[in-house]
């Protein structure tokens, strides 16, 4: 419980300088990305790595974040929001491949969705709630002290 309440706690933190952005342009950017990119919800990321589907799991979460635990999957890429556009490339070159993105909220990842649509990746999904989601609904997070499940 109290992993869960510092884990919510860490993710509110870090969105709620950009909280008042959530109007206007912001607000726009994000109500489009919402019409344009598919979301998956928890239980079906889940159900794609207990089978190990062939798929890129992208978390854009930063250093900080990603210290308190990360979804674990076979193709796990790490890449910071910021530096997403340049490195993708890089790190899934296949612009056909199945790519799955995931931040704290999914508000990151909506957006980061759209921009690889824009640079020409054509099998893009956004975690939808993010790992805020997946602790939700008690899934596991892999961390330096090996698996954790957060119960309530």
């Amino acid at each position: 419980m109290v992993r869960k309440i510092v884990l919510a706690l860490v993710c509110f933190v870090a969105m709620a300088s950009g909280e008042a952005l959530h109007v206007g342009a912001v607000k726009g950017m994000l109500e489009h990305a919402e019409k344009t990119v598919d979301q998956i919800d928890v239980k079906t990321l889940k159900s794609m790595v207990d089978k190990y589907e062939n798929f890129y799991l992208v978390d854009l979460r930063g250093q900080a974040q990603l210290e308190r635990g990360e979804i674990y999957a076979t193709n796990l890429v790490k890449i910071e929001r910021g530096y997403l556009e340049f490195q993708i490339e890089k790190k899934v070159p296949d612009k056909n491949a199945r790519v799955v993105l995931y931040c704290c909220s999914g508000l990151r990842s909506i957006l980061a969705a759209e921009s690889l649509m824009k640079m020409g990746y054509t099998n893009v999904s956004s975690l939808k709630g993010g790992v805020i989601e997946w602790v939700e609904k008690d899934l596991p997070l892999d961390t330096t002290f090996g698996e954790l499940v957060v119960k309530h």
